[in-house]
C-alpha cells in the first residue's frame, strides 16, 4: 500500500512539472510545435522511457489526476449558470452555430479524406476530430475507426484550433466575445476553451456549452453520413 502511494505521487509530481515546464516553454517560444499540451507529453514519455516504465503502469497510477480533471469540468457548469440568462437569450444562434460548425467540420474532413483517396477506416478515424476525446473515441470505434489514433487527431485539432483561432477571429474582424467562446470551443474542444477562458469568464462559459453541443450533434449526423460514404466508396 505504501509502495503504491508512492508510486502515485512520482507520477502525480512528474505530471505536473512536465506541465509547468510545458508552459514555461511555450511561453518562451509562442510556437505551435512547442504549446504545453505536446512539450508535457513528450517530457512524461521520455522520463518514463529513461526508467524503462510502462505507460499502462503510468495510467494506472494517475487516477486521481484524471479524477480531479473531471471535477474542472464543474468550473464550466458554473460559468454557464453565471451566463446563463445572456446565454438563453442567444439560445437560437448558438445551436444554429454549432449545429453548422459540426456540420461543416464532419464534411470538410470527410470530402478531403475522400479526395485524397484514404481508405474507410481512416475517413471514420477523422470524422470525430472536432469534438471532445470521449465522445471521439467511442464514436471512432462504433463505426470501426482507430482509436488511438483518433485521440491524437483530436489533441492536435485542439491545440491547432487553440493557437490558430485567436488569429483568424482577428483576421476575420470577430470580436462578439459569445462568438469567440463559440468558435473556439466548437474547433478545438477544451484546449480551445481553455483558451477562450483566458480572454474571460463568456468566452470560457460559451466555449464549455460548444463542447457540449458539438458532442451532440456530432454524436447524431455522423451515424446519418457515415451510410453515404459507403455508397461513395461502394469496396466497403
Amino acid at each position: 500500500m505504501e509502495n503504491k502511494f508512492i508510486l502515485e505521487s512520482l507520477f502525480i509530481i512528474l505530471s505536473v512539472v512536465s506541465y509547468i515546464l510545458g508552459i514555461y516553454i511555450y511561453a518562451k517560444s509562442r510556437f505551435m510545435l512547442f504549446h504545453t499540451i505536446i512539450v508535457a507529453t513528450l517530457l512524461v514519455i521520455l522520463a518514463l522511457r529513461f526508467v524503462n516504465v510502462d505507460i499502462q503502469l503510468y495510467q494506472e497510477n494517475t487516477k486521481l489526476l484524471r479524477y480531479l480533471l473531471n471535477l474542472s469540468i464543474v468550473a464550466l457548469g458554473y460559468l454557464l449558470f453565471k451566463h446563463y440568462d445572456y446565454i438563453k437569450s442567444k439560445g437560437v444562434a448558438i445551436i444554429t452555430a454549432t449545429f453548422t460548425g459540426s456540420l461543416a467540420a464532419i464534411l470538410s474532413v470527410g470530402f478531403l479524406a475522400i479526395l485524397f483517396g484514404a481508405k474507410y477506416e481512416t475517413i471514420v478515424t477523422l470524422l470525430p476530430k472536432s469534438i471532445t476525446t470521449p465522445i471521439a473515441i467511442v464514436i471512432s470505434e462504433q463505426f470501426g475507426g482507430v482509436i488511438s489514433l483518433t485521440a491524437v487527431i483530436v489533441v492536435i485539432a485542439g491545440i491547432f484550433g487553440a493557437i490558430a483561432g485567436p488569429w483568424f477571429l482577428k483576421l476575420t474582424g470577430i470580436k462578439s466575445r459569445l462568438a469567440t467562446g463559440l468558435a473556439l470551443g466548437s474547433a478545438a474542444h477544451g484546449i480551445g476553451t481553455a483558451k477562450a477562458l483566458e480572454t474571460g469568464a463568456l468566452e470560457g462559459a460559451a466555449g464549455g456549452l460548444a463542447i457540449a453541443l458539438m458532442g451532440l450533434f456530432t454524436s447524431m449526423l455522423i451515424p446519418l453520413i457515415v451510410p453515404l460514404i459507403k455508397i461513395v466508396l461502394p469496396e466497403i
